[in-house]
């Protein structure tokens, strides 16, 4: 893969205002250690996720707003569909076949209404593709927040004193103005969903076995699925790579790889020393 240095940016077209305002506020933090730091975050805010209210069923569920933006507002209602009954689901510690029972249904409103249906991973995959026909150095932009947001770096406590997730407004600003929206919402819109989709990930692997976001399971490697498809659509990583990492279960997901060699291949902008 090549090197890609400042020099390649802005040959590229990209200005040295964009790539200094995206360094300044992305850049990570020399020998932090990403999943460790992660860690007290991402059980504090599945532990809130896990009090929300519930209804009774599938159809009367109880709604909570995690995020607003403009005009979308982004819920969770519970129980999600992993916590009927009749869903099944091997425990990962006990083996115990058994359901989810906090699972969440993540969701856009906008308008007090829906929008569009449920989405599959596959589904968000399909969607992420389409932004490379767009803007790739938007798309770049895109998978740092992803990575970032992996290891809760830009969540602050909000007046409530809850962890959510606040896009560096530098980066987003740019970003926005790169690639607006993903499938018809804003991106920003688009990003906080992808973090109550990770919240809900790290719900699932508590309720099953891997408790208080002890390893990756879960919020982390699901955002670093995302990345790594965003970096294969970079060409910076391998499709083949990248594919072979689902046939493995038992979390049929391809984390990108996060060592600080590797991420600063990868997504230049993220190094301190670009």
């Amino acid at each position: 893969m090549e090197t890609i240095t400042k020099k390649i940016y802005l040959k590229s077209g990209i200005s040295e205002k964009e790539i200094s305002t995206i360094n300044k506020e992305l850049a990570l933090i020399a020998g932090l250690k990403l999943s460790p730091f992660a860690r007290s975050r991402r059980a504090e805010m599945l532990r809130e996720a896990i009090s929300f209210p519930k209804g009774k069923n599938q159809e009367k569920r109880k709604i909570t707003e995690i995020y607003k933006s403009g005009d979308f507002v982004i819920d969770v209602g519970k129980p999600g569909k992993e916590a009927a009954p009749d869903f099944k689901r091997k425990h990962y510690i006990t083996g115990e076949i058994t359901n989810n029972k906090n699972d969440m249904n993540p969701f856009i409103m906008i308008n007090g209404k829906k929008v569009g249906n449920d989405l599959t991973f596959g589904a968000l995959f399909e969607q992420i593709e389409h932004l490379m026909r767009a803007d790739m150095f938007g798309l770049e932009i895109f998978g740092m927040l992803i990575f970032r947001m992996a290891f809760m770096l830009d969540h602050d406590r909000n007046q409530e004193n809850k962890w959510r997730y606040a896009p560096p407004k530098g980066a987003l600003a740019v970003l926005k103005k790169r690639l607006p929206e993903v499938s018809g919402v804003p991106v920003d819109v688009f990003l906080y969903f992808l973090d109550v989709l990770a919240l809900n990930e790290d719900v699932k692997m508590h309720t099953l076995g891997h408790e208080n976001a002890q390893y990756d399971y879960g919020r982390v490697n699901t955002l670093l699925t995302f990345a790594h498809l965003v970096a294969v659509l970079l060409n910076r990583r391998s499709l083949a790579k990248f594919s072979l990492a689902f046939a493995y279960p038992p979390f049929n997901q391809s984390p990108l790889p996060h060592t600080t060699k590797n991420i600063s291949a990868i997504f230049p902008v993220l190094s301190p020393s670009l």
